[in-house]
């Protein structure tokens, strides 16, 4: 917590009153929370929270890797949360106050309620100050490739391992004590429910970090050694640029020249390559890496000329560079009007295979950038997808689903997401049914991509065996 920041001390100077608590567990899985102790200093905002009190609301914090790389933003406090110790609970970027805290003020202690006070009188000061900086959705930053290197090491990759292998103790240590309430006859909640069904969570390969930086042919050539995939990547990181879904890849057209593309001087060699023998190059970099586009060297150089002083490098806004324009007249853009459509389709289709069998499938498409969740750890906010057959009489399953792989969340290895095209198969037997029999699936997922989440929602799906 920034305590000297203004929302902490005016108009009304709060004393906040710290205590001594657990330090989240998921913070000893970053750099920075590595060095924390067992507990740490914490100040309460709420009184009830949505693990105590079901009624209450799950609050959110922004992830804070590139959060800082624009000048018009500020990082004032973290909270407990599962991204890290330096996510994002209160912070401003622009115009815009994010208060992480989901309950109303009923539900706020004394001392946050004069805390959001102050807050509102502080960002009444950036009124109609527009964000500089757009956030590109699915954008892999540096931070986290320093992270993959990290965890390449032996060392890194054995904190890996005991991360995961903790994950699954503590998971079945939480079912077993879900299953004897139920061998007991006690009543447990739907989610609880839902947690013995979870598979337990694999521990990845040492290598399956990398999987969007360098490719399958790249990591035969470095003969599956860790140690040249890690010297490959620290050697080509100032030449990382964007290429699609949480990808980075090396500009080799950057590289030939040398210079980082984070270095302003780039932008020089790129303008004078514009009067060389590959003007084509000085074009092609100077879009790819600015959000201007000029037709001759002499735009492009009036434009270096006149806002080199307020140049900024932006990772988190697609690794470009952008003009400060604090200052200067902005205004608020209006809202988006519309409400986004669910991004999962569903379908149900029956095989019949003979004897009675048939093959149920329930067909799942995910829209590019979003993902439903395979495998939720305990606690979590995110509600995992799940299948519930309703079957009439004479027919009935045979054997578990047939289900499609999931991999690790990039906010947590715990956490493991469906993405693209799915494919849910199990068997059922028809014994005696008649002339037309309704088959039906009930589908309940949660739908989230990097920057929203969509309400946990439930379709059911209609099939019929005709005989």
């Amino acid at each position: 917590m920034r305590t000297q920041h203004d929302i902490f001390n005016t108009p009304v100077a709060v004393k906040l009153s710290l205590s001594e608590q657990p330090t989240p567990s998921s913070y000893a899985n970053y750099p920075e929370g590595r060095s924390l102790g067992k507990t740490m200093p914490m100040w309460r905002v709420q009184t009830e929270g949505y693990l105590t009190h079901p009624n209450q609301l799950i609050g959110i914090v922004s992830r804070d890797a590139g959060f800082l790389d624009s000048p018009d933003t500020e990082w004032i406090s973290s909270g407990v949360n599962s991204k890290g110790p330096s996510a994002v609970a209160l912070g401003r970027h622009g115009n815009f106050f994010h208060w992480g805290f989901a309950v109303s003020p009923t539900y706020l202690t004394t001392e946050a309620k004069d805390v959001f006070v102050n807050a509102l009188h502080y960002i009444a000061r950036f009124d109609r100050q527009a964000p500089i900086a757009r956030k590109v959705q699915a954008t892999m930053l540096r931070s986290t490739v320093d992270q993959i290197i990290d965890g390449l090491s032996e060392e890194g990759y054995a904190r890996t391992v005991a991360m995961y292998d903790q994950i699954r103790l503590e998971s079945e240590a939480r079912n077993a004590e879900i299953q004897q309430r139920i061998d007991a006859g006690a009543e447990v909640s739907k989610l609880e429910r839902q947690m013995l069904e979870m598979r337990p969570v694999r521990t990845p390969g040492r290598l399956d970090s990398v999987r969007r930086l360098v490719s399958p042919e790249q990591i035969k050539e470095f003969d599956h050694d860790p140690a040249k995939v890690s010297a490959y990547l620290h050697s080509n990181k100032p030449f990382l640029y964007p290429s699609g879904w949480y990808n980075l890849v090396v500009d080799e057209e950057l590289k030939d020249l040398g210079t980082a593309n984070s270095d302003i001087n780039m932008l020089d060699q790129a303008v004078a390559l514009l009067s060389s023998d590959h003007p084509a190059l000085g074009f092609r970099l100077l879009e790819r890496y600015t959000a201007e586009s000029f037709a001759t060297q002499a735009e492009w150089e009036d434009w270096l000329q006149a806002h080199r002083p307020r140049l900024f490098f932006s990772e988190s806004c697609g690794y470009k560079w952008l003009v400060n324009t604090l200052g200067e007249s902005t205004s608020t853009p209006a809202p988006p009007k519309a409400t986004p459509r669910s991004p999962l389709a569903t379908g149900l289709s029956l095989e019949p295979k003979g004897g009675g069998l048939l093959t149920l499938t329930v067909h799942i498409d995910i829209l590019l950038g979003w993902h439903a969740y395979a495998n939720v750890p305990a606690n979590s906010a995110y509600a995992p997808l799940k299948l519930t057959l309703d079957l009439p009489d004479g027919v009935q399953q045979v054997g578990a689903w047939n289900s499609p792989p999931a991999h690790a969340s990039i906010e947590s290895p715990a956490l493991t997401i469906f993405e693209g095209r799915l494919a849910f198969e199990c068997e059922l037997l028809a014994a005696e049914i008649k002339k037309t029999t309704e088959i039906a699936c009930q589908v309940s997922y949660q739908v989230c991509n990097d920057q929203m989440c969509m309400p946990p929602t439930t379709k059911r799906l209609v099939s019929h065996i005709q005989r």
